[in-house]
């Protein structure tokens, strides 16, 4: 009976170019944004009022995610982080006080991820569950959890390659500059690192002897178009 649940793996759920179109832009609204705005709003209005829209913006992209019935996780994330800078920047008055607060979030981060891992918890086991859920047989396997230890790995070791890039731009570039640099090395990292997550998945449970066969059968099987009524 296991055998015929496991012949009903949702293929579309491997299709990298989709399942990176359905969350690139998610991934950089919540990720980019705030930075966006915020630069927006100091720029136009001022520093108070820049922090105040990012920060508003955060919070309100959590609140549609909860009603939307998804977990948010990388929105819960954004926004805790979102709320470190706010602070920073406004008791320190300082747009470049708000940007450094970036170096560190992202050397936290980093730390973070790694260090989860290096006790056996892979965090890219929790983003997984809601960019590309799979069935549980599948999220249960070795090679599941292999596939995750090794994207967490990549994750934490970006977070602490851009953490150092930042500050490198910080310390030796004027902060419009530094806000070019942080947008580089952010937006097409993450959706480069996203599409490799999901390839780097898709191809672990197609290596795999236990699951190879499975694939390849339902595969071959083609889909029929759902009938209207």
């Amino acid at each position: 009976m296991e055998a015929a649940r496991e012949d009903q793996v949702p293929l579309e759920s491997f299709a990298t170019g989709a399942i990176v179109r359905q969350a690139a832009p998610r991934l950089l609204r919540d990720g980019f944004g705030p930075l966006a705005l915020f630069f927006a709003g100091w720029k136009l209005i001022g520093l108070a009022s820049g922090i105040g829209i990012a920060t508003l913006f955060a919070t309100a992209v959590f609140a549609h995610e909860r009603r939307q019935g998804r977990p948010a996780m990388i929105v819960r994330v954004a926004l805790a982080f979102v709320a470190i800078r706010a602070g920073v920047g406004l008791s320190s008055g300082s747009a470049r006080a708000y940007l450094a607060a970036e170096v560190v979030v992202d050397t936290l981060i980093g730390a973070t991820v790694l260090g989860l891992l290096a006790r056996g918890r892979p965090l890219a086991v929790v983003f997984a569950r809601e960019i590309y859920p799979l069935p549980p047989q599948m999220t249960e396997s070795d090679t599941f959890a292999r596939a995750m230890s090794t994207i967490t790995a990549v994750w934490g070791a970006y977070f602490l390659a851009r953490g150092l890039v930042r500050l490198a731009a910080l310390l030796t570039l004027t902060t419009d500059r530094y806000v070019l640099v942080a947008a580089l090395s952010d937006a097409p990292f993450l959706i480069a690192i996203l599409a490799w997550s999901v390839h780097h998945t898709a191809g672990a449970f197609r290596d795999s002897a236990r699951w190879a066969p499975l694939l390849a059968s339902a595969e071959a099987v083609p889909v029929r178009p759902s009938s209207g009524t």
